[in-house]
C-alpha cells in the first residue's frame, strides 16, 4: 500500500512537472516568435521594405528544416515574401497547424501534421508574421516521458523492495509480539518481548510498554498468589486443630442427637474448607513452578480405565450412567500419572455434580496423529459459550450461588495440570450438555 501511494504520488508529481514544463516551453517559443516579429518590424521602420525583404531572406536562408517561419503580407492581404503561406493575416499570438492554418511549399505534404507557435504584428506596409516549430516541445516531451518511465519504474522497484524488506522485518517483530501475548494468555506471565538491539520505532515503543505492563501485572499476580498461599497455609493448621477438637465430642454418648448432627455438619464444613485450601495450594504450586510432574510414559487408556473403575460405583449411586470408550491401540503420553488422574477425576466429578440424575456421562480416549484426546461428555444443561473460559478461573462459580456446595476450583485445577503438561483444555457444546476435552502430545 505504501509502495502504491508512493508510485501514485511520484506519477502525479511527474505529470505536473511534465505539463508545467511543456507550458513554459510553449510560452518561451511564443515570446521568441514575438521578439523576432518585433525585430523585423524595427528593421522596416529603420530601413524600409527592401531591407525587411533582405532580412527575411537572410533568416529563411539560415533556417533549417522549417524550424522558423517568416512572412510579409501587404495591406491587401497578399503574401509577398517568406517561406510559408497563410490563409489570412492575424495579430498577436496564435497556435498554427501545418496543412490547415499554414502551408509550407518547400516541404513534402506541405507541412501537414506540424504545429507552430505564431505571432503576427501590424506594420504600416502590412503584416509581419513569425512562427516557431513546436517539435522541440515534442522532443522534450518524449525525453521527459522516457525519463519519467525509467525513473518511475526504478523508483517503483526500489520502493516495492524496500517495502517488502520493512514489512517482513515488521511482520517478524509483530509475530514475536503475538507469541508473547499467546504465552501470557496461556498463563506465562514471565514472557517478555526481547530484541538483541532495541529499536525506538513504533513497534519498539509498543513492545517497551507491553513489557512494562507485563512486569507490573506479574508483580500484582504474584502478590495476590502469595497472599492466597499464605492465607491457605496459615488457616490449614488451626482448621486441623479445630477438627481434632470436634472429633472427641462426636464420640460422646451424653450429647443430644441434635448436637451430634451439628458436630457432624461442622466437621463436614471444616473438611470442605480444608479441601478448598488444599486445592488453592495445589494450583499455586503448579502455576508457580514448584510442582514438577514426575514424568513417565503412560497409556491414557489404562489411566481412563482406572478412573472409570473408581468412579463408576459413585456415579451409579448418584443415579448416573458412566461409560468408557477406549482407543483401540495404546495412546502413550509423557506426564505425571497422579496429576493427570486428578484432572480426569475432577472433570468426571464436575459432570456428576452439576448434571441432574439420571444422566449419561461418557469418558472417551482418542488419538489423531500426534495428539491424544481425553474427553468427558454429558447430556446436562451445559455451559453458555461466554462462560466457558471463565469457569477455568479460580473460584469462578457459574451459578453465582455461594450457598451451594463447591469452591469453583475443580476446573481451574484441571486447567493448571494440563498447562503444566503442555496440553490444552477445551469446553464446547455436546448438544445437549457439555463436552470437556483435554489434548496432549503423544510420545509415539
Amino acid at each position: 500500500m505504501v509502495s502504491a501511494i508512493f508510485v501514485v504520488a511520484t506519477l502525479a508529481a511527474a505529470l505536473i512537472g511534465y505539463f508545467v514544463l511543456a507550458g513554459e516551453l510553449h510560452a518561451k517559443l511564443q515570446r521568441d516568435a514575438r521578439q523576432m516579429a518585433e525585430n523585423l518590424a524595427a528593421t522596416y521602420q529603420v530601413a524600409g521594405l527592401p531591407e525587411l525583404h533582405a532580412q527575411i531572406a537572410t533568416n529563411v536562408a539560415t533556417t533549417r528544416g522549417g524550424e522558423n517561419l517568416y512572412l510579409f503580407i501587404d495591406t491587401r492581404g497578399k503574401p509577398r515574401f517568406g517561406n510559408f503561406l497563410i490563409k489570412r493575416p492575424f495579430t498577436g499570438p496564435r497556435d498554427l497547424s501545418g496543412g490547415t492554418d499554414i502551408v509550407l511549399p518547400a516541404m513534402e505534404n506541405r507541412g501537414r501534421g506540424l504545429r507552430f507557435v505564431g505571432y503576427g504584428l501590424r506594420i504600416p506596409a502590412g503584416w509581419v508574421i513569425v512562427a516557431r516549430d513546436t517539435r522541440a516541445i515534442g522532443e522534450m516531451q518524449r525525453i521527459l516521458m522516457g525519463a519519467i518511465g525509467w525513473g518511475l519504474g526504478s523508483a517503483m522497484l526500489m520502493s516495492v523492495a524496500l517495502a517488502f524488506v520493512l514489512a517482513r522485518r515488521s511482520e517478524r517483530r509483530i509475530a514475536r509480539l503475538n507469541r508473547v501475548l499467546d504465552a501470557v494468555a496461556r498463563g506465562d506471565l514471565a514472557a517478555r518481548f526481547d530484541e538483541p538491539r532495541p529499536r525506538h520505532d513504533d513497534i519498539g515503543r509498543v513492545a517497551a510498554k507491553l513489557n512494562e505492563m507485563l512486569e507490573r501485572l506479574s508483580v500484582t499476580v504474584e502478590s495476590l498468589r502469595q497472599v492466597s498461599n499464605d492465607v491457605a497455609h496459615d488457616l490449614r493448621t488451626p482448621l486441623a486443630r479445630l477438627r481434632n477438637r470436634i472429633e472427641p465430642l462426636q464420640a460422646r454418648s451424653d450429647l443430644p442427637e441434635s448436637a451430634l448432627r451439628e458436630l457432624d455438619r461442622a466437621v463436614a464444613e471444616v473438611d470442605a474448607v480444608v479441601k478448598t485450601f488444599n486445592a488453592v495450594l495445589r494450583i499455586a504450586q503448579i502455576e508457580g513452578g514448584n510442582a514438577r510432574p514426575r514424568e513417565q510414559t503412560l497409556d491414557l487408556n489404562d489411566l481412563a480405565a482406572t478412573v472409570h473403575e473408581m468412579l463408576d460405583p459413585v456415579a451409579e449411586e448418584m443415579g448416573h450412567a458412566l461409560s468408557f470408550t477406549p482407543w483401540p491401540d495404546p495412546v502413550p503420553v509423557k506426564g505425571d500419572r497422579d496429576m493427570l488422574a486428578q484432572a480426569l477425576v475432577n472433570l468426571v466429578e464436575n459432570a456428576m455434580r452439576h448434571v441432574p440424575p439420571p444422566a449419561r456421562i461418557g469418558l472417551t480416549v482418542a488419538r489423531k496423529g500426534a495428539t491424544a484426546r481425553l474427553a468427558v461428555a454429558d447430556n446436562g444443561p451445559g455451559i453458555p459459550p461466554e462462560e466457558r473460559e471463565k469457569v477455568l478461573r479460580r473460584f469462578y462459580r457459574l451459578d453465582k450461588d455461594r450457598a451451594r456446595a463447591g469452591s469453583g476450583l475443580g476446573l481451574s485445577l484441571v486447567a493448571a495440570i494440563v498447562r503444566l503438561h503442555g496440553g490444552q483444555v477445551r469446553l464446547s457444546d455436546n448438544k445437549p450438555g457439555l463436552l470437556a476435552e483435554i489434548t496432549l502430545e503423544t510420545t509415539g
